[in-house]
């Protein structure tokens, strides 16, 4: 039978002189940090009037679809046998009277569909959203759901991680605003995963480490998804006054107070405007502006006078002035001193039923004053920044990167390569080790082998003498480079020093605890004890969870009088390295662990080029993870790429030789 190619699963017209080529590989060892997949040759399909509909009349300059803007489904079938299922063809140009045309799968197919931010997860207008994979972990940040995550195995959790407020004594309570979230790394994966229609497998999966690594918020900004910052407003809110207020004269010694009144409602969709006064409806994070113009005089001579203007808030039975102007009347008796374009404005957090007013108080005798016709009050509702008490979106958890950068740093911390099966639609995330471990089943292409020669080099490409395994380098974490580690070649051919990759995350230091230490990600200011802000620029991080049972009561408290206390029970206190600590992410103890194999190959690495004649039945159950035994050679290979195989013809295949 002859090859056929289905695109929109429609068999398509072939050409005789533009032959159909295919290249498999996974993983090119001479380019460790990133990963490969199967792909086409770029082929010509003759424009019938078949392939016209098919790719949806793509030589029509006037009258054309949108589909060669998008991926069209594609499979290969060569003798009956499916060779690429679930591949995608990309129309590259039209030339004449033919198409120009790529097809893509494995590994290709996979990537792309995790192209995307992570951030766009949490935007129903993208194709990364759509499904709002992250929704299912959205909760309240509370202080029960603090405690109670201190045990959780996957998911979001809320660990003890001293970001600057958590305090030096131990029987001091932990307060949860100055607290942030983590999120298990093993769960986002299967999220993302699951999310571009796959599923995740192989030996990483089950690794005892990556179960427990910890994708720590460090970001400069905690903020809610796109889909919460781009809903409608609701809480807001814009009054004015339509006329000038006379503020009483004081006749005593005592204050004179009031309320600035404003009778026009221009925006307030929650109805929190009520008697003059703003009532949070909800926990909030608000700018609050006050513009105006008034005058003020003094009406009794050789005494001063003046009028303070301010924004005050109240929460149960506090009372506080978030800004305050101050206007005197230094003009002659009776005679007005006028402000115009006078502006009262702060940033806050509002707890719910917390009130605003706008006020005045005339402080000395003979005072008065008008506040003009206009003023204008404004509580503007940050929706993108998150506050205690509101709901987490635990994309936003995550350091500002794509999907795919998170996944290739998960692969290059334990020296993974995957490999994508389009049929059964599944990742299998394999260590090198496993493939040297798969020598017992190694194919044997003995047979296969054609004696058109070989050639054989002593480079796998973008290697030194010296490869740097490297984290972000963070101001706040010293000495610079601790974390990092090297992979060294004894060959003096190479360049003296390259970087083979660099990690997404810093590394984190820790400080003394309860029977050990916690992890450190210092985000206040320290030149001030009452500094709350957090105002410190740090680089994202990763974390091991440890979950320890402590005898000493952990008391978590939210500055309202609500506590939780843990006693004789279990915290997450997670670390990045810790002195005897059962696992660790500096790169010289993951290199010891799961790069050793691949350390092997590059020793006195081989590459060998040799030339095969390959079937469709090769190419269907061709395994990438499996070496290839060559009794030429007496030696185990692994397939580093299949180059443009077509049936009948000799295949170059670039191989590298194990151990």
């Amino acid at each position: 039978m002859n090859l056929q190619v289905y695109i929109n699963d429609q068999l398509v017209d072939l050409s005789d002189d533009s032959p159909l080529a295919l290249t498999f590989q996974i993983n090119n060892l001479a380019e460790v940090k990133n990963q490969q997949g199967n792909t086409s040759n770029q082929f010509k399909l003759p424009l019938t009037q078949r392939n016209r509909t098919i790719l949806g009349y793509p030589d029509e300059i006037a009258f054309c679809t949108d589909a060669p803007y998008t991926q069209y489904p594609a499979r290969i079938i060569q003798d009956g046998m499916e060779i690429v299922p679930n591949a995608v063809a990309e129309l590259n140009s039209i030339e004449q009277d033919t198409a120009n045309v790529t097809i893509l799968s494995g590994n290709v197919d996979f990537f792309d569909a995790i192209d995307g931010k992570i951030y766009d997860m949490g935007n129903i207008a993208t194709t990364y959203g759509a499904n709002t994979p992250f929704k299912p972990y959205d909760h309240a940040w509370t202080i029960d759901n603090v405690a109670i995550s201190q045990t959780k195995t996957e998911g979001w959790i809320w660990p003890i991680v001293d970001y600057g407020k958590i305090e030096t004594d131990v029987t001091k309570p932990i307060d949860v605003r100055y607290l942030r979230p983590g999120f298990f790394l093993k769960t986002a994966i299967e999220v993302m995963v699951g999310n571009a229609g796959f599923k995740a497998t192989g030996s990483l999966i089950a690794n005892a480490l990556y179960q427990k690594l910890i994708v720590q918020f460090a970001n400069d900004n905690f903020q809610h998804s796109t889909d919460m910052q781009n809903a409608r407003d609701s809480y807001s809110i814009s009054v004015q006054k339509t006329s000038d207020q006379f503020c009483a004269e004081s006749n005593s010694d005592s204050f004179a107070n009031g309320t600035v009144t404003f009778s026009q409602i221009n925006a307030d969709p929650s109805h929190a405007f009520t008697a003059n006064t703003f009532v949070a409806p909800i926990n909030m994070a608000v700018t609050i502006e006050f513009n105006y113009d008034l005058r003020v005089r003094g009406t009794r001579k050789n005494h001063s006078a003046g009028i303070h203007v301010f924004i005050r808030t109240a929460v149960l039975n506090t009372v506080t002035d978030l800004a305050t102007n101050n206007h005197n009347a230094d003009q002659p008796v009776n005679v007005y001193a006028v402000y115009n374009k006078q502006k009262l404005s702060c940033d806050v957090n509002l707890v719910k039923n917390q009130r605003v007013i706008i006020g005045y108080n005339l402080p000395l005798k003979g005072s008065e004053a008008y506040v003009n016709k206009g003023a204008l009050f404004t509580i503007t509702n940050k929706q993108a920044d998150v506050i205690y008490g509101q709901t987490i979106q635990c994309e936003r958890i995550f350091p500002d990167i794509s999907q795919k950068d998170l996944l290739k740093d998960t692969l290059q911390h334990f020296g993974v390569i995957c490999q994508t099966d389009n049929t059964t639609k599944t990742v299998n995330f394999a260590f090198f080790k496993d493939i040297v471990n798969n020598i017992p089943i190694a194919y044997d292409w003995t047979g296969k082998c054609l004696d058109q020669g070989k050639t054989i080099t002593f480079q796998l490409g973008g290697y030194a003498q010296v490869n740097y395994m490297k984290y972000k380098q963070d101001d706040n974490v010293l000495p610079n480079g601790f974390a990092d580690s090297q992979i060294n070649i004894a060959d003096a051919t190479l360049p003296a020093t390259a970087d083979l990759f660099e990690s997404q995350f810093a590394p984190t230091l820790n400080r003394p605890w309860i029977g050990g230490t916690i992890a450190q990600i210092n985000k206040v200011d320290q030149s001030d004890p009452n500094n709350t802000d957090f105002s410190v620029s740090t680089q994202p991080r990763i974390l091991i969870n440890d979950t320890r049972f402590v005898n000493t009561p952990v008391t978590f408290t939210d500055g309202s009088g609500k506590t939780r206390v843990l006693n004789n029970d279990y915290v997450s206190v997670p670390y990045f390295y810790r002195q005897g600590g059962e696992e660790s992410l500096l790169f010289n103890e993951l290199r010891l662990k799961y790069y050793p194999d691949l350390e092997r190959i590059l020793k006195q690495s081989k590459k060998v080029i040799r030339y095969f004649l390959l079937t469709p039945r090769d190419v269907l159950e061709l395994d990438l993870l499996i070496p290839v035994y060559l009794q030429q050679d007496s030696c185990y290979y692994y397939i580093n790429k299949v180059d443009s195989w077509q049936k009948g013809q000799p295949t170059k295949v670039e191989l590298v030789k194990l151990g």
